[in-house]
Parts: C-alpha cells; structure tokens; sequence
C-alpha cells in the first residue's frame, strides 16, 4: 500500500472511531490509529543540583561593584536608545510645525511682495501722471 493511501485510510479510522454514527464500510483497526489523547508516561524530571551561583564566591566590594557597572552599562544604554527616540519625535512633531510656519511666512512675504510692486507702480504712474 503506498504511503498516501495508508495516511488517508488512517485519517479515515480516526474519523470513523470517533463517529457517533458507523458508515456501512468502516472497518476501524483501533490498533493502528494514532489518538492524540493518548496518556504518555514521560520519565521523571528534577533540576539539576546547583553547585552554587557564580556570585556566591564575590565579596561585598566586588559585587558593589559589579551592580554599578551592569547599572552604568543598562543606564547608558536605556539613554542612548531614550534620547534617539525623542529626537526623532521632536524632528517629526518639529517637522510639521516649521512646514506650517514656512508657508504661512512665504504667504505673507508674496502678498507683500504684491503690496510693494503695486504700491511703486502707483507711484510710478502718479509721478509719469504728474509730469504730463
């Protein structure tokens, strides 16, 4: 029998077994069906006997000094990675605020661009006006 039959003929003893209702071919070897909720007897498990923590042997002085360096090592990194995260919040947030600001100011500077090169083209017809 090739792999794939005996796969679905397991597949179909599985299906049969747990089947409230028998379909007239059934026939259901339960020796060969694999059920998942099999009781499996696993040996028994125990950590492994410590020989004492690494620690253990180090005076005062050394594991104050230790913890001062993990600490200066964890502080130095937790700041790095805070300050890259706020410059780029603040870059963002600043971003978005210096656009809106530009372009009111390049608003404002064109209208008075305008004011001024009406204004002397006023002056220019009234003095052309004037000597006329």
């Amino acid at each position: 029998m090739d792999p794939e039959r005996e796969l679905a003929s397991k597949v179909d003893a599985l299906v049969g077994r747990h089947s409230t209702v028998k379909r007239p071919g059934d026939q259901v070897d339960d020796r060969n069906v694999p059920v998942l909720t099999d009781m499996v007897s696993a040996p028994e498990w125990s950590p492994p006997a410590s020989e004492g923590t690494p620690l253990a042997g180090m005076s005062d002085a050394a594991l104050d000094a230790l913890s001062q360096e993990i600490f200066t090592r964890v502080y130095g990194k937790i700041d790095r990675d805070l300050a890259h995260k706020i410059e780029d919040r603040i870059a963002a947030a600043m971003a978005n605020h210096i656009n809106v600001a530009i372009t009111d100011v390049i608003t404002d500077m064109r209208q008075e661009i305008a004011n001024e090169i009406g204004d002397a083209v006023n002056a220019a017809l009234a003095d052309q006006l004037r000597r006329k």
